[in-house]
C-alpha cells in the first residue's frame, strides 16, 4: 500500500512496548493476546524482515507461558503479568486452546527455539488420548484443564468452538500433509461435520448452513463465526485431493452464509440466525422471491469479517466475479448503516434501516474485515498473498509458510519448559 512512513512510526512504537505496564494491574488473556499481538507482530516480521518484532514476540510468549503450567498441557485463560502466575481456573475454551498453534510455531520456525512448537502442540494430547473415541470430531466447546475431559456437550462451529476447527485445517495446510495428527483430526471433523452439522437450506438446494449439537439434539442456527468455514473447507479442497469433493459443500455453506446478510433489510449479518421458519417467524422479507429464509436469532451485527474472508478465498481460487460482487453489497452496507463522523460501529438490530447504533469499534473490524474487503479487489492473477506461500491467523495476520519440519521433541518433564522462563 506504499504506507512506509506510517509502518516506520509503527515500527518505533512497538520497539518501546513495556510488556510489564499493565492498567490497573488486569491479567492477560491468553487467546486475544495471542491472535492479536503475537499475530501481529510475527506477521509484521514475515513482511519486513525487522529484528524488533521478533524481539518483541519472544519478550510477550515468554510472559505468557505460565499459562500452560498444567497438569494436560491444556492452558489457563489469563496470566497475571506482575506475578508471573496464571489465574488457575478449572475450565477452558475450546477455540481459545486449540487458536495459539500457528503463532507458536511459526516463532519456533524464525527464532529456532522449538519450545513454544512443542508447548502449543501438548494441547492437542487429550484429544489424541481421550477424545478419539468418544467423541470422534465432535469437541465440546468446555474443556477441563485438570483432567482434560469435555464439560458439557454442546458442539459448534460458532462462538467458542470456531478456531479450533479453522487451526486444525491450516496447520495440515502449512504441514503440507506431513502433519499426521492434523490430517487425522481434520478427517474427523470434517466427517463429523457433515454426518452431524450439516444441513440443507429448506428452500434453495445451492445452500447449506452448519447447525449446533446440544447432546444428541440438533439446534437449526448458526454463528456467522461459523461463516470463516467455507473458505477453509476450500483451502482444504484446493490443497489435498482427498477432500476435492469439499468444494462444493463449501459453496453451499458459502451461499448460505452470504444470504443471512442479503435477506435482512439492512444488508448486514446477524450475530447468530436460523432457517428453522417453525420456530423463528421472519420479521422482514428483502425479496420474497429470494429462497432460503433465514433470520435473525440475536440480531446484532459488531463489524464481523467471517463470512468476507471466505469470500476472499473463494474469488482468490476460483476468480468468479460474484464473489466480488458479494462483497461489494456488504461493504455498502456496512457504509451506509454503521458509518458515523468518526468511524464505524455495530448495530444491535439487523432487521431495521432506523439507526441503533452501538457505539463500537472493534479491532477486528481494521484487521480483518477492512483487510479482506480490500484484499478481494486485487488482482487474482497475482494475489499479495498466496495461499501457498502465506497463512492468515485467525485475526487475519499473513505469516509466511515454509518447508521447515519441526525436530523431534526431547523427552523432558512438563515442568521443564516453564523453568526455562
Amino acid at each position: 500500500m506504499g504506507l512506509h512512513k506510517d509502518f516506520k512510526e509503527a515500527q518505533h512504537f512497538v520497539s518501546s512496548i513495556d510488556w510489564n505496564k499493565i492498567k490497573d494491574d488486569e491479567p492477560v488473556q491468553l487467546f486475544e493476546t495471542v491472535i492479536r499481538y503475537v499475530g501481529g507482530l510475527l506477521s509484521a516480521y514475515d513482511l519486513s524482515h525487522e529484528k524488533v518484532f521478533i524481539h518483541k514476540a519472544v519478550e510477550l510468549v515468554e510472559k505468557l507461558l505460565p499459562a500452560f503450567n498444567t497438569p494436560t498441557g491444556i492452558p489457563y485463560q489469563y496470566v497475571n503479568f506482575t506475578s508471573g502466575e496464571p489465574l488457575k481456573r478449572a475450565t477452558a475454551c475450546l477455540a481459545e486452546i486449540g487458536t495459539i498453534q500457528i503463532e507458536f510455531t511459526r516463532l519456533s520456525e524464525i527464532t529456532g527455539n522449538w519450545k513454544y512448537h512443542y508447548v502449543g502442540q501438548h494441547v492437542y494430547d487429550v484429544f489424541i488420548e481421550k477424545h478419539y473415541v468418544r467423541t470422534f470430531g465432535l469437541f465440546p466447546h468446555l474443556i477441563d484443564v485438570y483432567t482434560g475431559n469435555p464439560i458439557g456437550d454442546h458442539v459448534t462451529w460458532g462462538g467458542m468452538g470456531d478456531s479450533f476447527y479453522e487451526y486444525l485445517i491450516k496447520q495440515l495446510v502449512t504441514s503440507k500433509g506431513h502433519d499426521k495428527i492434523k490430517r487425522e483430526m481434520v478427517t474427523q471433523i470434517i466427517s463429523s461435520l457433515e454426518d452431524h452439522l450439516l444441513v440443507d437450506a429448506p428452500a434453495d438446494p445451492h445452500a447449506a448452513f452448519i447447525a449446533l449439537l446440544d447432546g444428541k439434539k440438533q439446534i437449526l442456527q448458526m454463528d456467522e463465526l461459523a461463516c470463516f468455514a467455507p473458505g477453509s473447507l476450500l483451502l482444504v479442497a484446493r490443497n489435498f485431493p482427498e477432500f476435492a469433493y469439499l468444494e462444493k459443500t463449501a459453496k453451499r455453506l458459502m451461499n448460505g452464509c452470504y444470504s443471512a446478510w442479503d435477506l435482512t433489510a439492512t444488508g448486514l449479518a446477524p450475530e447468530i440466525f436460523s432457517w428453522d421458519d417453525s420456530k423463528y417467524k421472519p420479521k422482514y422479507y428483502q425479496d420474497k422471491k429470494k429462497r432460503p429464509s433465514v433470520f435473525p436469532v440475536h440480531p446484532s451485527y459488531i463489524l464481523r469479517p467471517e463470512t468476507i474472508e471466505s469470500l476472499y478465498y473463494f474469488y482468490v481460487y476460483t476468480k468468479d466475479p460474484v464473489y466480488q460482487d458479494m462483497a461489494w453489497d456488504i461493504f455498502n452496507s456496512l457504509y451506509t448503516y454503521c458509518r458515523t463522523n468518526s468511524g464505524y460501529t455495530g448495530v444491535y438490530r439487523v432487521d431495521t434501516t432506523d439507526r441503533t447504533w452501538d457505539d463500537r469499534e472493534e479491532s477486528f473490524f481494521f484487521a480483518e474485515t477492512l483487510k479482506y474487503l480490500y484484499l478481494i479487489f486485487d488482482d487474482p492473477d497475482t494475489p499479495r498473498f498466496p495461499f501457498d506461500k502465506w497463512v492468515f491467523n485467525t485475526e487475519a495476520h499473513p505469516v509466511r509458510i515454509t518447508d521447515i519440519i519441526p525436530p523431534a521433541e526431547k523427552k523432558y518433564s512438563l515442568n521443564y519448559f516453564f523453568d526455562q522462563v
